[in-house]
């Protein structure tokens, strides 16, 4: 199997949302491990003294419209803050539990603590649609906490508090303050230092640099209409890559025995694609460059020539027939299941290869119950040895069982009567290690499955009374 550099180690600790869509109050998510005693291979030990123990997985349940994919956009939301920023001028994305008139102007609240080599960082803020009202990264442990930097918002400006930081320079200093001080109301300072290489500049600031890769570099989040775009490059430049991807497919059942790039003519044979979709990728295609573009369930790579010509890629799956024969198909022409599987499983192969966190929302989206329990013994049985996490939502009732994941891996969430989400932990309940977890959550033992009426007398849907 093809690995990457493994570098730091990276990981989720816990994530903690207030105020953002259905969660009303704090909801916490994580994945430190409790004293269960059952699958020790699925603890990630951090040997140093005041280090925190972390979990490979997490798994979320719920009815429909409970929240759980609520819970996984306020995960969203906090990546793109950091990654990709508000524009300066720009209202910032603000969803706030919009059931209570109280919440409607109270600022949303973030919080990621993750783990970087052998630093834990807790990293948040809180913001509404205008500015953010704090900021702070602190470095901790099982004893205290030391603070990196702390931003709040004053009715005359954002006032920064760093901690103690050994610049070497008094350049240095003034750099990361002019930083702060240029750093928009409705921008992150994370985000600011991001465009300002910071970790350039000051290469020895490592927790703002840890932190801010760590969300760049080591978190993926898939929802059920997210798109692979890397997938047509790694087939053109990796071989290994696409074997290896090719025979995971494969061991799904997908009767597919290669992924392939086949190559169609630009002007009269792009599927879907709209003629001044085409000219737009005429005109901006740069030379010597690629351009990746979906379109109907069918995916194309663009490249200029230094001729001027554009060479256009179509993604194909290769089927034997009866005679032993390749025969290449459309992607429009494979299942949903197998279309969800292209989508996931380059992440997938992420996690069995390097640490990473892996979360996927709604995992069980067009796929058969076993590939979804399979997925996840094959991630827990064969990345022992590396500090990788999947994370997921699912409705898979299949995964309700201790002989594969610990009770504190298992969450629910349930939307009460006044629409507020609640996260809670199986934990909680404390069922024995051989109780059917299963048959007691579809029962509601532990909530998290939808009310549904009794639809056998339909008289209060008669309309013409």
């Amino acid at each position: 199997m093809f690995t990457w550099p493994l570098g730091k180690s990276k990981m989720l600790l816990r994530f903690t949302v207030e105020n953002f869509m259905s969660f009303k109050e704090r909801a916490e998510l994580s994945l430190i491990p409790s004293k269960v005693r059952r699958h020790p291979e699925h603890v990630i030990k951090d040997e140093s003294p005041n280090g925190i123990n972390t979990l490979k997985t997490a798994v979320v349940y719920g009815a429909n419209a409970s929240g759980k994919s609520n819970l996984i956009k306020a995960m969203w939301h906090v990546q793109q803050m950091v990654v990709i920023g508000s524009r300066s001028g720009r209202k910032i994305p603000f969803h706030p539990y919009r059931l209570d008139e109280q919440f409607l102007t109270v600022p949303s609240r973030f919080e990621f603590e993750v783990k970087v080599g052998k630093n834990n960082y807790a990293y948040g803020f809180s913001a509404d649609s205008n500015e953010i009202h704090e900021e702070w990264l602190y470095r901790i442990d099982k004893v205290k906490d030391k603070l990196i930097f702390e931003r709040k918002l004053t009715k005359t400006d954002n006032e920064y508090k760093f901690g103690d930081i050994s610049f070497e320079s008094s350049n240095d200093e003034l750099f990361l303050n002019f930083t702060a001080k240029g750093t928009p109301d409705n921008r992150l300072f994370l985000n600011e230092c991001k465009e300002r290489n910071v970790s350039r500049e000051l290469s020895y600031l490592n927790e703002i640099t840890d932190v801010t890769h760590w969300f760049e570099n080591n978190l993926t989040i898939m929802f059920p209409d997210s798109k692979y775009t890397g997938l047509e490059m790694e087939i053109q430049n990796n071989q290994k890559t696409t074997d290896v991807f090719s025979k995971l497919l494969n061991s799904f059942d997908t009767g597919i025995s290669e992924l392939k790039l086949q190559e169609v003519n630009f002007e009269t044979e792009l599927v879907g694609v709209p003629e001044e979709i085409k000219q737009k990728i005429a005109e901006e295609l740069e030379e010597n460059t690629n351009l990746l573009l979906a379109a109907k369930n069918t995916r194309y790579q663009f490249c200029k020539k230094p001729t001027g010509e554009i060479k256009a890629y179509k993604l194909m799956t290769a089927h034997i027939n009866d005679k032993g024969e390749e025969t290449l198909f459309d992607l429009n022409q494979e299942s949903d299941g197998t279309l969800r599987l292209l989508d996931i499983a380059p992440g997938l192969l992420e996690i069995f290869s390097r640490d990473k966190t892996y979360i996927i929302d709604e995992i069980d989206r067009s796929l058969h119950p076993d590939i979804t329990t399979s997925i996840f013994k094959a991630f827990l049985s064969n990345t022992t040895q590396l500090k990788s996490q999947l994370i997921v939502t699912t409705h898979e009732t299949n995964l309700l069982d201790q002989n594969i994941v610990r009770k504190d891996e298992l969450w629910f969430v349930q939307k009460k009567s006044n629409g507020e989400s609640s996260l809670y932990s199986l934990e909680e309940y404390q069922p024995r290690f051989d109780k059917d977890i299963r048959k007691g959550y579809l029962t509601g033992r532990f909530s998290g499955v939808p009310l549904i009426p009794n639809f056998e007398n339909l008289s209060w849907m008669n309309v013409d009374g």
